[in-house]
């Protein structure tokens, strides 16, 4: 266990840290070019929930964004402790519970210690979408994805492997 909460404090660590560069390098709304007309590293900040909706909500209610992230991170906290550690197929149901607790974790520092209570987002494919991330939000989409992968197919294979 004492791996994976190393694994959960680097993943935080390093969305905090790409944060707090971010913010130094650039002013909100200034850009830099990664790769031409597709992917850049834009300084914005996000008052609102996921992909910018609610925009503005969190000055206000930003409280419930922690609150939310404390009880998510506490469900998979406990989810993560109840499994077996000795058993080697449970590894991405593990990983995906790290990734949801460090990206939880991670936005909910912002709205805690950023003065307007935004999150920090700059990832920028302007090719693909309009709305920009951060690392903690990757982390949350990569661990949702890993989450329903293990629930609906690695799950099933464990079942009736022991069955």
């Amino acid at each position: 266990m004492k791996k994976w909460i190393i694994i959960a404090l680097a993943l935080i660590g390093l969305d905090q840290a790409s944060k707090i560069w971010i913010s130094s390098i650039l002013e909100v709304g200034e850009s830099i070019t990664i790769i031409p007309d597709f992917f850049y590293f834009t300084h914005v900040r996000n008052t609102g929930g996921v992909f910018g909706m609610a925009e503005g909500f969190a000055a206000d209610y930003y409280w419930l964004f922690v609150l939310f992230a404390i009880i998510a991170s506490s469900i998979f906290g406990y989810m993560l402790a109840k499994t077996d550690f000795l058993d080697k197929r449970l590894f991405i149901l593990r990983l995906a519970m790290i990734l949801l607790i460090s990206g939880s974790i991670g936005n909910a520092i912002d709205r805690i210690a950023q003065t307007d209570h935004a999150v920090v987002d700059f990832i920028d494919f302007i090719g693909i979408w309009e709305y920009r991330f951060n690392l903690a939000d990757t982390f949350l989409n990569v661990g949702i994805g890993l989450f329903f992968i293990d629930i609906f197919f690695l799950e099933k294979k464990r079942v009736v492997n022991n069955g």
